[in-house]
């Protein structure tokens, strides 16, 4: 797996950086991992070189090396990876918090003019500049907990300007920010209130053309009172066409069937799932789509969780996320994501790293180069003063991030 070596000479060789580890933590290799698979290799006190970005070398002694930066951690894992947020959004719904709280539903909120519609009116009147500030201040928390890669979504905007707008948005914060943002167009994300469903299905056929000038990803709400499979279909196999690949947000509410539509379009993602049933299970399991839980959501609205463990042993490829947005999960910290799989999806600490590592580097389709720590990979590392693995999910929110490493630069430190 590791070409792990050491060199004697007389010429010490120059590096960027030398990391020493007491325990380096990864996946290994560049397909996402399913069933029994998902499995951690450890490497005990050994150096990782970096070099020009990448990992250059994982050694047992630091002799052959004259770093130009040195740093120690307890513990060294791959960057983290976080699939699916809804950045960038603005304004938060607070209320709505409290309407959840005393059993007002999803749908009935949606319904009144809330959820998703709420945060639109928002995200209209917001300008670009007002987008990037709100959301550069996420990017900056969410490094500090060791997401170095993440996936933002359009969908606040619901008419074309602003739906381009959204996407102009990501692509700034991924130019002014050290975590790499990747961009997913989810115009299909609820039916305005101002215009008949027809009418927006025909706007949504128009935008795919501007949008895919700022992304090659499509995703749509596939569910209960929003996006049916049959609507979805003909949105979906024209996107395809025009060489977008497809995700999903599918059977969250209810069992709609959008899962077996994602496979039968060969969706990179079904997102959500938390009402599919053992067939869907079993066909997830015979395929390549990748399923991303997010536990934060389930647990933010008090509804049910997802069937990880079921998913997981029948061989399906799981990822996870945080859903990050600011109606149904305001949360952006993936050790609480991975306390809540391991706790609610009854995943193993294991399970969970692999799953939001190399597994949710394969949703965005970068498992080649980051999601594990391996020659030749990106050098984005995670150093943690943490005696062990378990010990991530096992403190959630606590300050346990030593430094942060993206692309061989430390963009963070203690």
């Amino acid at each position: 797996m590791f070409s792990i070596f050491s060199r004697r000479s007389w010429r010490k060789v120059k590096v960027e950086l030398l990391i020493e580890a007491e325990n380096v933590v990864t996946p290994v290799g560049k397909e996402p991992l399913r069933g029994k698979k998902m499995k951690l290799e450890v490497l005990e006190k050994v150096y990782i070189v970096v070099n020009e970005g990448k990992i250059a070398d994982i050694a047992e002694s630091d002799s052959p090396y004259d770093p130009l930066f040195k740093l120690k951690a307890k513990l060294v894992l791959p960057g983290l990876v976080d699939p699916h947020t809804h950045i960038p959004f603005y304004g938060y719904r607070e209320e709505e918090f409290v309407m959840r709280a005393q059993g007002a539903s999803y749908l009935e909120i949606l319904e009144k003019g809330g959820g998703i519609i709420n945060t639109m009116g928002k995200v209209r009147e917001a300008s670009i500049g007002d987008l990037v500030s709100f959301n550069r201040k996420f990017l900056d928390e969410m490094l500090k907990k060791g997401v170095t890669t993440l996936e933002g979504k359009s969908g606040y905007g619901l008419r074309k300007k602003d739906e381009i707008k959204q996407l102009k948005v990501l692509k700034i914060l991924d130019e002014l920010h050290p975590i790499d943002v990747f961009s997913t167009f989810l115009g299909a994300h609820a039916f305005p209130k101002d215009r008949m469903k027809d009418e927006y299905m025909e706007e949504l056929m128009d935008m795919l053309g501007d949008a895919r000038k700022y992304t090659d990803v499509v995703d749509i709400f596939c569910d209960k009172g929003v996006f049916t499979p049959d609507i979805a279909r003909g949105f979906l196999e024209k996107a395809k066409k025009m060489g977008f690949k497809i995700r999903m947000h599918a059977d969250e509410l209810e069992n709609v069937g959008a899962t077996k539509l994602a496979i039968e379009l060969g969706a990179i993602s079904v997102d959500h799932v938390l009402k599919i049933d053992d067939e869907e299970i079993e066909l997830l399991s015979e395929s390549n789509t990748i399923v991303v839980l997010m536990p934060g959501t389930s647990y933010f609205l008090n509804e049910s969780f997802a069937r990880a463990r079921d998913l997981i042993d029948s061989g399906a490829i799981v990822a996870l996320a945080s859903d990050f947005n600011p109606g149904s999960c305001p949360i952006n910290d993936p050790s609480l994501i991975m306390n809540l799989a391991v706790l609610k999806l009854k995943m193993t600490p294991e399970e969970a790293i692999v799953a939001y590592t190399l597994n949710s580097s394969a949703v965005l389709g970068v498992a080649h180069d980051r999601g594990s720590i391996e020659i030749g990979k990106r050098a984005d590392l995670v150093l943690y003063d943490l005696p062990s693995y378990n010990a991530i999910p096992y403190l959630p929110s606590h300050d346990v991030v030593r430094a942060v490493v993206k692309d061989g630069k430390v963009v963070y430190k203690k």
